[in-house]
């Protein structure tokens, strides 16, 4: 019986050729095992990987990592890779492998090329979302997003390493770190509420109060963000990338997108992100703010239901998000 799931992502690099200099190699599954072991000398590969149950080891540059279940942990390519699972309480994982200048670049922007251990950071959705595209039909979309899940990844890692020291466990920190994991993906106010321990009102309120922004806002800002990003950084169409940030309808995030920035996603990609294009909005803001309100607002409020809709309005954490179908890791 094999103790791994592995699926082969070399397609995927021949698949569209002006994707920056990046290579996906395989991502996969690893079962319990008492005898698994890695060891790679100089390691041509950099990976990611989390750990679902059980214990494991990680060496790297004479440093001992334990590594428990909950925990995440980066390899970077070039330095020496020994990792192996626990005689007693064998590990099981899910893991990324990849190569190539960009991934170190990307790794060095988000200052996260010297830290490897990554307690109780939960990388399990993005990681599962690499098996899904590796069985893709459409290799050149499938290569396009994990370029995406990539960039995101080394964002959550980030987000651990580069986060205030100050109060980390009060609750409005807990939403802020929740909604960065999450920025892509539908998040209902209930889900929101739930890492705080706080009622939905209460969550909203308590946010409110401490950044002076409304969380809806907060959650729908981060995506505008997000597909700022991926519109100058890939070649993923605005249907590719409203469908990636759990849009609908690419027509109805266009509009938000142009409302917000001042400009449509294909604009925004033609001024290379400068934003340098005729805005005929800012010329009269005033007159553009009595008209969008109601409209920005109800858009605003999908941000924590369900992906987004015209409809959601007033439908925050009521609706069930949307998942990407794939292989479980």
């Amino acid at each position: 019986m094999s103790h791994e799931k592995i699926l082969r992502m070399n397609h995927l690099c021949t698949a569209r050729p002006s994707l920056p200099a990046i290579r996906f190699l395989m991502c996969g599954t690893t079962y319990p095992s008492k005898s698994y072991s890695i060891n790679r000398p100089s390691s041509s590969v950099s990976c990611i990987e989390y750990v679902v149950s059980g214990t494991g080891h990680v060496r790297i540059d004479g440093q001992e990592l334990l590594l428990r279940a909950g925990d995440s942990y980066y390899l970077p390519q070039g330095h020496d890779h020994c990792y192996y699972a626990d005689k007693n309480d064998p590990w099981e994982k899910i893991w990324v492998n990849f190569s190539g200048p960009f991934a170190d670049g990307l790794a060095a922007l988000c200052g996260v090329s010297e830290t490897y251990h990554y307690p109780a950071l939960n990388t399990s959705d993005l990681l599962q979302k690499f098996q899904y595209y590796a069985a893709h039909r459409e290799p050149e979309y499938a290569a396009e997003q994990c370029v995406a899940l990539l960039t995101q990844l080394f964002y959550r890692l980030s987000c651990r390493v580069n986060a205030p020291p100050q109060e980390p466990q009060a609750p409005v920190r807990r939403m802020l770190l929740y909604l960065e994991q999450h920025a892509a993906e539908p998040i209902t106010l209930e889900q929101i509420a739930a890492v705080c321990g706080k009622s939905p009102s209460q969550a909203e309120r308590l946010f409110r109060k401490e950044t002076g922004t409304p969380l809806y806002r907060y959650a729908l800002e981060r995506k505008i963000a997000i597909a700022r990003q991926l519109l100058t950084e890939t070649g993923m169409s605005v249907r590719e990338i409203a469908d990636y940030l759990s849009f609908s309808d690419e027509f109805y995030f266009s509009g938000l997108f142009r409302r917000k920035v001042g400009m449509s996603p294909t604009r925004y990609r033609e001024s290379g992100g400068t934003g340098l294009s005729p805005n005929p909005e800012a010329e009269a803001p005033e007159v553009c703010r009595e008209r969008n309100t109601e409209q920005e607002a109800s858009g605003a409020a999908a941000a924590t239901a369900g992906r987004h809709t015209p409809s959601a309005a007033g439908q925050a954490g009521t609706q069930p998000g949307h998942a990407d179908s794939g292989a479980s890791e």
